[in-house]
């Protein structure tokens, strides 16, 4: 091994064995969700806003919270209900009443807090039992417009419109034409309380949820350094041989090393063919000679997620048809981030990756202006708004030649700044001599 290689072997392992901050989950503060509140009930006619949490645990996974009620109150107590009153923002949160051995075993919710009200900065937290009684009561009083998620809800890994094609294509079957969680609800609201009028308040939360505060902006570019370390150690330990689940393996443990909650979702590394299969999640294959790898993997931290991915060859060099298209994609990538900025459009992005498709003798068509990432990785918004700051978007051109075993995709997660562009996920290389000297780290 030469002097130069030797500096760069040395380079490359001083970044994979330094340590990031401890103490990685900052979280959010009382006022963060009360601000929230405030800002949606500012917004809104006289009235409520009724907020379902999610109804019950996972069996067998971690559990995470129905995103837009996290968003609203920070809680993670299941089967719980928000009603906010419109517009002054008073909040009252509603949740069971828990068994002796349901704390023991599980912990207690927010019943078991007397100082909980205080704590998490609402105007009263009651049992579960009471919540009939109070809405009752208020629609007496004249709040009878009610504002309750009509739309889907998101997952951390699916957006609205994904939920909703999974809801479509369960109805396909003649026995499963029960009704989603959130029609039920709607439904027994309506039972319940005939005289009420409900209005749909998802896009009113979308808004919101799309121009990211400065506490979220901390954690964003938390999550994005550290999901890009945790990638950058994956291209790492490239070698023909390994199987798909061994680069899997490395990024999770970085991941879960630096205190993230999770996954973003499932970790894609498609090697081969695998890598046309744009969701390929089997991770299973062992690669061989010759293949590119497309990993497509990030984390979630304090409930907001990034995306990344990265497109390399195994054994460290792209033949000349790969390295054409993977420079395509990447000039596309960097053109489209450099138009990045407040008051551009999304075709504006797409243009400008378009343009470098054609320029190359490339089909243009997956040109990708992105997706806005938040809670979930698919976030919900607006395309026909320009950018605006505090805005963050994933923005990911795609070269796919499945006759060829070819698919190049480099995607990064993007903040949108007063300036123009940040790139949150910017330490993990996507540059050709620096992605080519980290994916033959192991191999020198």
């Amino acid at each position: 091994m030469n002097r130069l290689r030797v500096v760069a072997a040395a380079a490359v392992l001083m970044t994979l064995t330094l340590t990031t901050l401890h103490g990685q989950r900052t979280g959010y503060p009382a006022e963060e969700f009360a601000m929230r509140r405030q800002r949606l009930a500012s917004g809104l006619e006289r009235g409520l806003m009724v907020m379902f949490s999610a109804a019950a645990e996972p069996p067998g996974l971690r559990f995470r919270q129905d995103n837009d009620f996290y968003y609203l109150t920070g809680s993670e107590d299941v089967n719980a209900v928000m009603v906010m009153e419109v517009p002054s923002g008073a909040t009252h949160v509603f949740v069971p009443r828990l068994a002796p051995s349901t704390v023991l075993f599980e912990g207690g919710n927010w019943l078991n807090d007397a100082d909980s009200a205080r704590t998490h900065g609402v105007a009263s937290v009651e049992p579960i039992t009471a919540l009939q009684d109070f809405l009752t009561t208020r629609l007496a009083d004249g709040s009878t417009s009610w504002w309750v998620r009509l739309g889907q809800a998101d997952l951390v890994d699916r957006g609205r419109s994904e939920v909703a094609s999974d809801e479509a294509a369960r109805r396909r079957n003649p026995l499963a034409q029960y009704p989603g969680e959130g029609a039920q609800r709607a439904l027994a609201l309506r039972e319940l309380f005939p005289s009420a009028d409900l209005k749909d308040i998802t896009p009113q939360i979308d808004r919101l949820r799309l121009i990211k505060t400065p506490r979220e902006i901390e954690i964003l570019r938390t999550n994005g350094r550290v999901s890009a370390e945790a990638m950058l150690r994956a291209i790492a330990i490239s070698e023909p041989g390994k199987h798909e689940y061994e680069f899997e393996a490395e990024a999770k443990y970085w991941l879960i090393r630096n205190g993230l909650q999770g996954d973003a979702y499932p970790a894609i590394v498609g090697s081969g063919a695998n890598g046309n299969q744009w969701h390929y999640m089997d991770n299973g294959r062992r690669t061989e000679r010759g293949d590119l790898i497309v990993m497509d993997y990030a984390g979630s931290l304090d409930y907001l997620t990034v995306d990344i991915t990265r497109t390399w060859p195994v054994s460290g060099r792209f033949t000349d048809e790969q390295r054409r298209a993977y420079e395509c994609v990447l000039d596309a990538q960097l053109a489209m981030i450099a138009a990045m900025r407040p008051g551009a459009t999304r075709q504006v992005i797409r243009n400008a990756g378009e343009r470098i498709f054609r320029e190359r003798g490339f089909d243009p068509r997956y040109a990708y202006s992105g997706h806005y990432v938040g809670l979930s990785v698919h976030d919900g918004g607006d395309w026909d708004l320009p950018l605006q700051a505090g805005m963050v978007l994933a923005i990911e051109p795609i070269i796919d030649a499945p006759e060829r075993k070819m698919h190049v995709r480099v995607e990064d997660t993007v903040l949108i700044t007063a300036e123009g562009a940040e790139v949150l996920t910017r330490a993990v290389p996507k540059l050709v001599p620096e992605l080519l000297r980290l994916a033959t780290t192991r191999q020198r």
